[in-house]
């Protein structure tokens, strides 16, 4: 039997079916990459090349416009369906504190640009459990190849105008350029793989070779003669090589590198043995299998199930606390998400369909046969019609989906406003670690566990000649002399620090208190040769402040924290003692890093509830007696706060109605507030000047909140 040139190929309705199986099931059970999406890939672009190379051999030219309209017009309304039951799911089911991310998901999804958010993110996609993933977080192969439609259709046409302006022979211009993306694409995808993985997931230039072998075979497929026999052995190999490069590959260290040829490889064999499926074929091939009406048939559902089975998993994940679904619920899920495709098949994506069926006439499928004719075909080419109903079908449903997502994003916005105006009333002195009670935590407050970071003060002025990267002054009020000046420097735990300082210092009129931090900035790094300009700036900055301007206080974080217990900050001792040297009227604080975590006790509560026993942590604590006591030697105060944090060797997410934590490392403002009694506790023995009750006296905010 010949190979085909051109009509249905029922092989690939049954491998579409194959690979979003591996898809689904990889991802409910084992959690690692199936190689199922390269399937699709290679499928996408070989069917779009097909489609457009016989157009355009038939004198039609690509028109990239209106093509991207009809082939969004297809694609859309399913996708936007899906986002839009996410959103709605995604309020009612998720914490407040996840549903900003969600809101950007969506319309970074809507929008055909998800790979690029969770690029900028630094999404591992090989680390991040389903749990607490992004319920979008696969729209990203959406987004690349909605990206590549766009190219795609530019570089055919492109093809089309060179191939005619030079005599050439199309597919041979064609196979010229995709041939040369696939090899510079491959090498990019490779090195990019190498360099840094987390990246190179999500990279279209790195995925974009993928989509050249599926473009580079729909133009030498119909050239080929190849025996029956050679044809039945490829696509057996091909099945084969799809079904156990999941398994057998490194997939979590060498993806999307040259280890994705194993999948694409495989569904090429795959097509380029098609043919051999019938039931007189002898022998007979992988399409015996793959041409079966039930995988056939199960084939035309398999993008409204792409879209659903990932959002299913994600949302029973999050509200069961499980990290995995066992073989029923796994079992059970898959067929919801099967139920779920068939509803939007048949609710949206047939009556879109038949939506824009009524304007065409002969113009190909998207699985590449020639729809017949209607009625009566006219003289004028079907590409240069008017797209009147597929840009209407595109433009409602963006605009639908960019409303929700707004409204969303509103009530989402309403809600973190009022969870910050309750904020601002929490009595620090009753709660978190001034409290002996775990008491229920206010669901209001579920912000402060994502991103209540402290803000230590106003932004440094322009013209402060201390100024550096990240530079806060905390003022004295109006009118005011300064009394007590104090420093405090450092990283981003110096900086949650600051929440604890000022619950003391903005309720003394004549105290100011000046910030300066940058990210993983001790100074034992600021010493490096590979420091950043902005840590080595920090201390700097605060060197030449206390030399120059001798402050009363000025506080460092004394120790490195690790999950496996704190060590001594290194060099830390030798920066003391030299601003001693220059400013012996000022006392120094050292206090002792906070606890840090492998994983996030705020995601683990979310996930399993916060009264979880599985989601408290030993205290890690760390052997440094002798640094303290070295510390001590120099005449340096000590602070530990740490038994504020965990108490009796346990650490919770929450303590005393406040969330602990919201990373795995960094406390939430509103519970460092909390400690600033205990930290006063161990100050006023050596700090005269300290207040002995910290929560003394009304607060006096000076920050101006509006600054950028």
């Amino acid at each position: 039997m010949a190979t085909p040139r051109s009509g249905f190929i029922p092989e690939i309705q049954g491998l579409r079916t194959i690979a979003l199986l591996l898809v689904a099931t990889f991802h409910i059970w084992f959690d690692r990459v199936s190689g199922g999406v390269d399937v699709f890939l290679l499928v996408s672009a070989y069917l779009l090349t097909r489609s457009l190379t016989a157009r355009a051999e038939r004198g039609v030219r690509t028109r990239p416009v209106e093509f991207l309209v009809n082939k969004f017009a297809r694609l859309l309304p399913a996708a936007a369906t899906t986002i839009a039951l996410v959103v709605l799911a995604g309020l009612v089911l998720m914490p407040l504190a996840m549903r900003s991310g969600l809101l950007g998901d969506s319309l970074a999804a809507l929008l055909y640009g998800e790979n690029f958010r969770l690029q900028a993110a630094q999404v591992d996609y090989f680390q991040e459990a389903g749990s607490v993933a992004s319920p979008l977080q696969h729209f990203w192969s959406l987004a690349i190849q909605g990206q590549v439609f766009v190219l795609w259709a530019v570089l055919h046409l492109l093809g089309e105008l060179a191939a005619r302006a030079c005599g050439r022979d199309l597919r041979a211009v064609l196979a010229v350029g995709f041939g040369a993306i696939f090899a510079g694409s491959l090498a990019y995808s490779v090195w990019l793989t190498d360099a840094n993985q987390t990246l190179a997931y999500f990279d279209t230039g790195a995925r974009l070779w993928e989509f050249a072998a599926g473009s580079l075979l729909a133009l030498a497929h119909p050239l080929l003669r190849l025996p029956a026999r050679l044809r039945a052995g490829m696509s057996w190999l091909g099945l084969a090589g799809i079904l156990t490069g999941g398994v057998l590959l490194p997939v979590e260290s060498s993806f999307p590198g040259y280890i994705a040829l194993w999948p694409v490889l495989s569904a090429a064999l795959v097509i380029l043995g098609a043919g051999t499926g019938t039931a007189d074929s002898r022998p007979a091939g992988a399409g015996r299998l793959l041409a079966r009406p039930l995988l056939t048939t199960i084939g035309g559902y398999t993008y409204a199930l792409y879209l659903v089975h990932w959002p299913v998993l994600v949302f029973y994940l999050l509200a069961s606390g499980a990290s995995r679904p066992g073989p029923v619920a796994g079992t059970l899920l898959l067929l919801l998400s099967g139920v779920l495709s068939v509803l939007v098949h048949h609710l949206v994506e047939r009556p879109v369909s038949a939506f824009l069926a009524r304007r065409r006439e002969r113009e190909p499928a998207p699985d590449g046969r020639l729809k017949p004719a209607r009625r009566p075909v006219s003289s004028r080419p079907a590409s240069s019609r008017p797209a009147t109903r597929p840009a209407l079908a595109v433009g409602a449903f963006l605009a639908a989906g960019v409303v929700l997502v707004g409204s969303a994003g509103l009530v989402t916005e309403q809600r973190l406003r009022e969870a910050e105006e309750n904020a601002v009333a929490i009595d620090y002195a009753a709660l978190g670690a001034n409290s002996a009670e775990t008491l229920d935590f206010d669901p209001g407050q579920e912000h402060a566990a994502a991103g209540d970071w402290t803000r230590p003060g106003n932004d440094c002025a322009p013209d402060d000649p201390y100024a550096s990267h990240r530079c806060f002054l905390f003022p004295v009020a109006e009118g005011e002399e300064v009394e007590r000046d104090i420093l405090l420097v450092g990283s981003s735990h110096a900086n949650q620090l600051a929440g604890t300082l000022l619950e003391t210092v903005a309720r003394q009129p004549d105290w100011s208190m000046r910030t300066y931090f940058a990210a993983d900035c001790h100074y034992a790094y600021s010493q490096q040769a590979d420091a950043t300009e902005e840590c080595i700036g920090t201390w700097e900055a605060a060197s030449r402040y206390v030399v120059e301007q001798q402050p009363d206080l000025v506080i460092v974080i004394g120790t490195h924290s690790e999950a496996a217990g704190d060590i001594p900050a290194e060099g830390l001792d030798l920066w003391l003692q030299d601003m001693q040297s220059h400013s012996p009227d000022s006392q120094f604080v050292a206090v002792r890093d906070n606890p840090r975590f492998e994983d996030s006790m705020f995601e683990c509560g979310q996930l399993r509830g916060f009264d979880d026993i599985g989601c408290l942590r030993p205290y890690p604590g760390g052997e440094i007696d002798e640094w303290r006591e070295h510390l001590e030697s120099l005449d340096v105060t000590w602070a530990d706060l740490n038994g504020g944090i965990c108490t009796e060797g346990v650490c919770a997410p929450i303590r005393g109605g406040l969330f602990t934590y919201m990373d795995t490392n960094h406390l939430t403002d509103s519970f460092t507030r909390s400690l600033s009694q205990l930290l006063a506790d161990q100050l006023v023995e050596r700090i005269e000047w300290w207040p002995v009750d910290a929560y003394a006296g009304e607060y006096d905010d000076r920050i101006i909140r509006d600054q950028t």
